[in-house]
Parts: structure tokens; C-alpha cells; sequence
């Protein structure tokens, strides 16, 4: 197996200034804008051709021989509409978006590694396309670019994909099979029956009823725990009109997060069947709509074992090869139905401070872990 094992720092300083000028100028999912055209000058510089796909994505191809396989990497370069209250001098300068997902990391590697293999392009038997989606944080962005035949010209025939969390010391794991969740953004509809509290045997009340169905919700995840992996929560109640009317409708939104689309749907048939009787019980009217979803994630075997033996070399005991999905969710899986791939997490804990979880307004990663992520993804595309 070849190796690649020195990463020069003028690079890295270069990759950890890109990640900061991103960081800075943050873009909401189907606005990346700028964002856009920062990347497509940097790869103009290399002299990597690009083009706009998908309204304000971007895809590249260095192309050794077209008769070699196609590599595919992938960088999210949407941004959350989060006030960021980080205070480093790199913080946000577009109020209410922030990069708090390592967004602005991931196109930052990906750049960097499209550097090293330009400069290393004799090294590669394979070519490497590189793709900028935007819209990941919507779910949108995948299926868009694959409409646009993302894929195509040249044929991808292998993906890697990677992010960063900082709940952990420099370190990377790889899922053996499911690596995210499959997602639902599931909605509960309550239509009981208004009437003046001063009449209230004359109604039914629908927040009353949305109560039993929060105490159903938490019952659940208590008593199906051991049996799955799974996560059922609400997230917004929407309902009433005046503080002396009783609540004829009531709307619950959430999300349900299981490892597979067996699990998904077991799991929504047992809400559906236990609102069903509280329906019968109270006399509301309730329904349980699927308002979108979103399959799992699910590595190639062959991927994981590349990744799991340079990841070894590199990261000795801070490799984790795991058997528990992340029930987070990438729409990456839309690519990984049709092309085999694997998903990477590198660990990039901050020593010696606070870091905060993903999607909070204070998130933040050690920028020590672009040498680590390079150096492993290089390797991977070196040996494919």
C-alpha cells in the first residue's frame, strides 16, 4: 500500500486561512453566493477546471486518465441561520448565519487536498472530482446536484465524505455499516373541540390531548430503548387562540431518527397505533403526517476496510471502528444509493476548553486536526 506522510505547513496554515475567511462570511443553504465564487477563484489559481452546478455549488475534475476510476469528494458549504456569540477575532461578519456545523472546515480540506493532488497528480491512478454542495443543511442539495448529473462526465464511481465534531481529542472513526440515521421530520395534527371555559364538558381539549401525546412520545423512548436505536422528540406546539377558549387544534412537529427504514417504519406504525387509541379514548381527532425523509447513510465495505487500515497507521488507538450510527442525518445518502462510499467523523477536540456541540452558537473545532484529515484522505485516494 503506498504512503504519503508529510503534509508541508505553509499548506496547512493556508487551509486553516481559507477556514477562517469562510468562517467569517457564512451563507445560508441556497444562497452560497459568495461563498461560491471564493471557491471557484481558488481552483481557477490552481488551475483546476470548475463550473457552477446547482445554482450556487460547484464541481471540479482533475483528470489523470479516463480510463481510470473517478473519485468524488464531497464538501457542504451552506451555513446555519445561527447568531454566532463566539468571540475570536474569525467570528462571523453576517449577523444570524454562522458556520456551526464545520462547514467552513470541510470546504477548507477539500481545497487544501485539491492543492496537494494538483501538485502531486502524478502520484494518482485515478482522477478526482470534486464537489461543492450546497444546500445540505435543508436536504436539498444532494438531490439537486444528482439531477444536474453530478455524477456524470466523468462517472463517479467511488465517494468519500467526512466531518468534524469536537466531542472527542484529535482522533477519526468509521461506521462498519450504517454510518447516519434514517430521518423523518414527522408533524401530529390535533383537532379536539372549542368551547368557553366556563362550558369546558362542552369541548375537547386539544392541548390537554397534546400533553397524552408528549407522555406517549417519552414512554416510548423509555420503553423501546433497549430493543432500538432511536430517538422520537418534538420540537415546536403550535395551538390555541385566546387564554379563555379552549384549544380546538394543536399542531406537534419533531423528528424521529432510526438506524435503518425497517426500524423507521416500526417505529412510526407504534405512534400511529398508540394515538389511535388515544383518539378513541379522548374523542380528538389526531394524525400523524411523515413531512419528509431522509434514508441512512451506509458505508462500502471495501471503503471502511481503506480507510480503517491507514486510519490505524495514522491515528493508532484514537481510530475507532464503530458499530453504533450517528443519529444525525446527511442527505449524502442519495449519492450512496447509487455509487459506493464511506462517511469519516475526525475528532477535533479543543484542549483545555469548553466545546460546545454542533449547531450551537459558540461551536468550534481544533484546527490541529487539517493535517490529520488531509493526510488520511490522501492516503485513501492514493491507494484507490
Amino acid at each position: 500500500m503506498k504512503r504519503y506522510s508529510r503534509i508541508e505547513d505553509s499548506l496547512i496554515k493556508e487551509v486553516i486561512r481559507i477556514r477562517r475567511h469562510l468562517h467569517q462570511y457564512p451563507e445560508v443553504s441556497e444562497n452560497e453566493y459568495d461563498t461560491c465564487k471564493f471557491i471557484m477563484k481558488y481552483l481557477d489559481d490552481l488551475g483546476i477546471e470548475n463550473k457552477v452546478i446547482g445554482d450556487t455549488g460547484v464541481v471540479a475534475t482533475l483528470i489523470n486518465d479516463l480510463n481510470y476510476t473517478t473519485i468524488a469528494l464531497r464538501a457542504e458549504i451552506d451555513a446555519l441561520p445561527i447568531d454566532e456569540k463566539n468571540l475570536f477575532e474569525y467570528k462571523s461578519k453576517n449577523k444570524g448565519v454562522m458556520h456551526a456545523c464545520g462547514h467552513d472546515g470541510i470546504v477548507a480540506t477539500v481545497l487544501g487536498l485539491a492543492h496537494l493532488i494538483k501538485e502531486n497528480k502524478e502520484e494518482l491512478k485515478c482522477n478526482v472530482k470534486f464537489i461543492f454542495e450546497p444546500a445540505e443543511e435543508t436536504g436539498k442539495g444532494a438531490k439537486k446536484l444528482i439531477k444536474e448529473n453530478v455524477l456524470e462526465s466523468p462517472k463517479v464511481d467511488k465517494m468519500i465524505i467526512f466531518h468534524f465534531a469536537n466531542s472527542q481529542p484529535i482522533g477519526m472513526e468509521i461506521q462498519k455499516n450504517v454510518s447516519t440515521a434514517t430521518i423523518g421530520r414527522v408533524s401530529i395534527d390535533v383537532l379536539g373541540k372549542s368551547s368557553h371555559w366556563g362550558d369546558a364538558n362542552k369541548g375537547i381539549n386539544a392541548i390537554s390531548v397534546s400533553g397524552k401525546i408528549i407522555n406517549i412520545i417519552d414512554k416510548m423512548n423509555s420503553d423501546l430503548n433497549n430493543k432500538l436505536n432511536f430517538i422520537l422528540g418534538i420540537g415546536v406546539i403550535n395551538g390555541g387562540v385566546k387564554n379563555n377558549i379552549m384549544a380546538e387544534q394543536v399542531r406537534l412537529e419533531g423528528t424521529l431518527r432510526a438506524i435503518d427504514n425497517n426500524d423507521f417504519k416500526y417505529l412510526l406504525n407504534y405512534l400511529e397505533n398508540k394515538l389511535r387509541l388515544l383518539s378513541e379514548d379522548t374523542g380528538a381527532k389526531i394524525k400523524v403526517n411523515l413531512e419528509s425523509h431522509l434514508p441512512s447513510v451506509i458505508n462500502d465495505k471495501h471503503l471502511v476496510e481503506l480507510g480503517s487500515s491507514i486510519g490505524k497507521e495514522i491515528f493508532k488507538d484514537r481510530f475507532i471502528l464503530g458499530e453504533k450510527p450517528y443519529l444525525a442525518g446527511d442527505n449524502a445518502a442519495y449519492y450512496f444509493q447509487q455509487i459506493p462510499g464511506v462517511r469519516i467523523v475526525f475528532f477535533a477536540e479543543k484542549e483545555n476548553e469548553i466545546n460546545y456541540p454542533l449547531h450551537n452558537s459558540k461551536f468550534d473545532f481544533n484546527e490541529e486536526v487539517f493535517s490529520y484529515s488531509i493526510i488520511t484522505i490522501y492516503n485513501m485516494i492514493l491507494n484507490l
